[in-house]
């Protein structure tokens, strides 16, 4: 396990200082909002404010104001308007609101979901005939349709006007609808951002309605997060104003009720560990249906009763995954030989071994392939990768043997014949060794900033969380920090969950690693130990405290070890004897890593003692804290710019605040 800083960016004290004064915020929340790339007062305000943002008006985006004209003009002649849509839990969303927002203007409308097992993603001929034959005389897709060229092509053959509307990327050519809403036309990715499905459908009902289409932001939130959309920008107030509605929109109520989190406060992590999960579970477990009806009613005790089989056929789900999560293990108990794991097999649920695949992927650290046979002769799977793996690019080698294929760099689907499956794999090997000829890669755990211990505090915990929704573009902070591991144990049942306390000697802090008893040998093994970790604010009989949640451990070695160190110090020496002021501020910011704690000038008064004393005994400085004080003192001029400790001639009295290291590691 490595541990790797996903923001190697450069600090301007004193912009880091200045902001800090303006909102009341510790250095480590600023620097924290800089990574987001919140670099001026007015981005930083929107940000922490992002209820009080005006929402996204319709006519950013190209073609509603036609869309909207067209099904008035069906409304008017009341032909039937079919909304088409797709079941997972952005299509489910963004149908309803479609739906709603049509019954709510008096149109003769009905909705249609392909089946997952049945049917697959998307516009299908079959449907599209269905259609025209009982009468739809208006398509409307809500979340596919923008690949769909020969299924709309067919639809407005047969007599249908079709509007398209899609957050997905296109292949290039785009389908003759009568009207198209895609994040992909113009630009309007590039000066809004990203939408998901459901935010598409909103942007239409808000055209079609003239307002804000506000009844319907509970499901674009809940879609939005579901979806895994960039929380930031637009989405971001989309996200908050929703979630602060959700308990008031009939359905997502009951659904919380179903899960027993109704007393509860509505978050991201509500949205997308109890909401997502249940109406995603209806179309991997064939029952689409359940879900679009659920968000459609304004009938509590029928939304109850609904909410209610949603949560059976989670259940059923986890269940169904289980069983496949087992069947894979006992076929490849360590994960197989080969540097992806790919496994075929009989009766694994379709909509589910993608949820199997990225468990498998967590548990072994590679790509992971997953095959179920639909038909005599034909698997169709689903795949999940590592961030070092581009997943399309592999499986594109294998092109000329597959079925279908398609997907991104995560994830992946992928159709192929029984007779083709060795091959298959083979062409996968060679692929794989192209793009990581070095061999599989070691498991990485990102982390955005260094923390000393006495900086993990309830107030941080506070200023971190106001930086929520978390989610997609917008991570929930990771931190490096070090400190003495002791008193570690088991939590809970099962011995699934460990516990322990990091201490720097001042402050000692409960670490709790979820879902880690696995790693017991690492904790157990480690006196001193690196952790990645998020902060958690604790609330226990009345009293706060601050709890870091680990993410990945690692032994703390000595800086004397770490390559990495002594080429960022010897870096930082040359630029010191070169006066090269832009490479010290980005050695300092590089050092802060190693040097977990803050300095302050009265702390180093009796450090700078102890290395003269040193510096004439020929001894070399001991520990972090008198190793940083030292490049501290050599940039002030005190020490001569070298790897030894050697006192210089002629020492001019100079202020702290005059070190590029001094200012990073005291504005921690």
């Amino acid at each position: 396990m490595k541990f790797v800083c996903s923001h190697p960016i450069e600090y301007d004290p004193e912009q880091v200082e200045r902001l800090s004064k303006q909102f009341r915020l510790s250095p480590v929340a600023v620097r924290t909002l800089l990574r987001r790339g919140l670099n001026s007062p007015q981005q930083i305000e929107a940000f922490l404010h992002p209820e009080e943002q005006p929402l996204l008006d319709w006519r950013e985006m190209k073609g509603t104001a036609e869309a909207a004209r067209l099904v008035e003009q069906a409304i008017k002649a009341k032909n039937h308007i079919c909304v088409y849509g797709d079941y997972d839990a952005d299509g489910v969303c963004a149908t309803a609101i479609l739906y709603r927002c049509l019954k709510k203007l008096g149109a003769e409308v009905t909705w249609y979901i392909p089946s997952r097992h049945g049917e697959g993603y998307g516009l299908n001929e079959g449907a599209v005939h269905m259609l025209a034959e009982s009468g739809v005389k208006l398509l409307v897709t809500v979340d596919n349709g923008i690949s769909a060229l020969q299924e709309t092509a067919l639809a407005r053959s047969l007599g249908m006007q079709v509007i398209v509307t899609d957050h997905h990327r296109s292949g290039g050519e785009l389908p003759e609808a009568d009207a198209l809403l895609s994040v992909s036309e113009g630009d309007f990715r590039e000066r809004v951002g990203d939408l998901c499905g459901a935010g598409v459908a909103w942007l239409l009902a808000c055209a079609l309605e003239k307002g804000e289409g506000e009844a319907y932001l509970p499901l674009v939130a809940a879609a939005t997060v579901a979806d895994v959309v960039s929380l930031t920008g637009a989405n971001r107030t989309l996200v908050t104003r929703g979630m602060m509605l959700v308990k008031k929109q009939v359905g997502l109520a009951a659904l919380l009720e179903a899960a027993s989190a109704g007393d509860g406060p509505v978050t991201e992590t509500t949205l997308g560990y109890l909401i997502a999960p249940r109406l995603n579970a209806a179309g991997r477990m064939g029952d689409v249906q359940k879900a679009l009806e659920l968000l459609i009613t304004d009938d509590p005790y029928e939304a109850a009763r609904l909410a209610g089989a949603l949560n059976e056929l989670n259940q059923a789900r986890r269940n169904e995954e289980q069983r496949i999560l087992a069947d894979c293990l006992s076929l490849a108990p360590d994960g197989g030989e080969d540097s992806f794991l790919m496994l075929a097999g009989k009766g694994w649920n379709v909509g589910v071994i993608g949820i199997v695949a990225a468990r498998l992927v967590e548990l072994f650290y590679k790509p992971v392939i997953l095959l179920t046979e639909v038909e005599p002769g034909i698997y169709t799977g689903s795949a999940r990768s590592i961030p070092e793996i581009d997943l399309y690019a592999l499986i594109y080698e294998a092109r000329e043997h597959l079925l279908r294929f398609g997907g991104h760099a995560g994830a992946a689907g992928l159709t192929v014949r029984t007779e083709e499956i060795e091959t298959v794999r083979d062409l996968l090997k060679i692929a794989y060794a192209h793009q990581l000829p070095g061999g599989p890669p070691e498991k990485s755990v990102w982390f955005e900033d260094v923390l000393p211990l006495e900086d993990c505090r309830v107030e941080l915990c506070d200023e971190l969380h106001s930086f929520a929704p978390f989610g997609q573009g917008n991570p929930e902070p990771q931190f490096l920090v070090r400190g003495s591991l002791s008193g570690v144990s088991y939590l809970g049942q099962g011995k699934k969950h460990l516990s322990g306390f990091l201490s720097d000697g001042q402050r000692r802090l409960r670490l709790v690693g979820f879902s880690q008893g696995g790693d017991n040998g690492r904790w157990f093994a480690a006196d001193r130990a690196e952790v990645v970790c998020t902060l958690q604010k604790n609330e226990f009989r009345g009293r706060s405290s601050c709890e870091l949640i680990c993410l990945g451990l690692s032994p703390w070695k000595s800086l004397q070890s770490s390559q990495e160190y002594t080429i960022i110090n010897t870096a930082f020496l040359q630029a010191v004897a070169a006066g090269d002021v832009q490479t010290l501020r980005r050695c300092a910011n590089a050092l802060l890593r190693f040097f977990p704690f803050r300095l302050t000038e009265e702390s180093l008064r009796p450090i700078y003692v102890r290395l003269v004393q040193s510096a004439r005994e020929g001894r070399m400085p001991e520990g972090e804290e008198e190793q940083a004080a030292a490049l501290i003192f050599k940039e002030l001029g005190f020490f001569e710019s070298v790897p030894e400790l050697v006192p210089a001639a002629n020492v001019v009295r100079r202020s702290c605040t005059e070190s590029q290291l001094f200012m990073a590691l005291s504005m921690r």
